[in-house]
């Protein structure tokens, strides 16, 4: 049975000694922390010096709270070196002393729910638990590294509906329990990152938020027992827009390791301009479905267009002109030397969504 809680403050430093016995997680450092393919590193060696820094770090480290102020060092880089400007309305949404349950669109494996911390944090609220996908802990040492990180797993697989319901079940109960005892959680709006730009609420996410509260109250009572608050993060480039793109043109199955080759080139790479939109959080009755679409609604109208997603849809739909939106224009023209046609309509189509969705919903369609 799939281990679904994160690391306790007691597991941690044995974690983190077996993760420095681990042959694999040491060999991704030194494969992937270069100067080549990092910018907060640029001295020879540096793979070497990083991984005598985590282990002069990891000797300190014996709470989960000890680990996420070194997380915490590393996100704050990661804004300043990978992101222009990025912003949110934090301060406006949301209160002290509130546990909030907080369901995003989703648009990078890790970031979304970083970013989400990053912006609380700010504030002076406690970081959330993130649910993630049973898929990024089938590699050991990425598992124990996620779950120190006050990661949670939500399983959809299982030998039969029995397992798979058991699996759910577990994870719905963990999120209730969190959120009682005051602490927030984090969780996708769907399964997957989106790759076509449409972001759409899964109602079974919200169904099986809801099957530990079965025995207290009905699914269309249970926002007056959750603050649910729907957040929308916009990049102004997706880092990984080729590789999402070249999925959708090609629908083989993953290659080995592929979703942590992602993770890195999320963190790594330039990000332009991000925004995070908080909305209020939801009131009312709704079914699965109803609720479904109300927090689709706040967070596409929450969501930032910027350049690239003007660009691209006037580019497919209407007439633009590149000195129109000059750095937009260079991105895309970029991506037509590397790319072929039909993934370059991918990735046009994924920038476009947003604004042409947008655009129906102040339209009433």
């Amino acid at each position: 049975m799939i281990r679904i809680e994160p690391y306790a403050d007691k597991e941690v430093k044995s974690v983190l000694n077996r993760l420095l016995e681990d042959k694999a997680f040491l060999n991704f450092i030194k494969d992937n922390l270069n100067k080549s393919t990092s910018k907060f590193l640029s001295i020879p060696g540096s793979s070497f010096l990083v991984l005598q820094l985590f282990k002069n770090k990891v000797k300190n480290i014996k709470t989960v709270d000890e680990f996420q102020v070194q997380v915490k060092l590393v996100l704050q880089s990661i804004v300043k070196q990978t992101i222009e400007n990025f912003s949110t309305n934090v301060s406006e949404i949301l209160e002290p002393n509130k546990p909030y349950l907080f369901i995003s669109n989703h648009r990078d494996i890790t970031l979304d729910s970083a970013l989400c911390n990053h912006a609380i944090d700010s504030i002076g609220l406690e970081t959330t638990y993130n649910a993630i996908g049973d898929n990024l802990v089938s590699v050991n040492w990425m598992g124990d590294l996620l779950r120190l990180n006050k990661s949670f797993v939500i399983s959809r697989s299982g030998e039969s509906k029995k397992d798979i319901y058991s699996n759910l079940s577990r994870a719905s109960k963990f999120i209730k329990e969190k959120l009682e005892n005051g602490s927030h959680v984090w969780i996708a709006q769907k399964q997957g990152r989106s790759k076509d730009g449409l972001d759409k609420t899964d109602p079974a996410v919200l169904k099986m938020l809801h099957i530990a509260l079965r025995k207290e109250m009905s699914f269309e009572h249970m926002v007056s027992k959750y603050n649910i608050v729907p957040c929308s993060i916009s990049y102004e480039i997706d880092p990984l827009a080729k590789e999402k793109a070249q999925q959708l043109n090609d629908s083989a199955s993953k290659k080995d390791n592929e979703d942590i080759t992602h993770i890195f080139k999320g963190v790594m790479l330039d990000k332009g301009n991000v925004a995070l939109n908080f909305g209020k959080p939801i009131e009312g009755e709704f079914s699965a479905e109803e609720m479904a679409k109300e927090i689709d609604n706040v967070i596409l109208g929450n969501y930032k267009l910027w350049d690239t997603n003007i660009y691209a849809y006037k580019f497919l739909y209407e007439t633009v002109k590149d000195d129109e939106y000059p750095n937009a224009s260079a991105y895309f023209n970029n991506l037509r030397s590397v790319m072929t046609n039909k993934e370059l309509e991918y990735i046009m189509n994924q920038y476009a969504n947003p604004y042409k969705a947008q655009m129906e919903l102040k339209d009433g369609r």
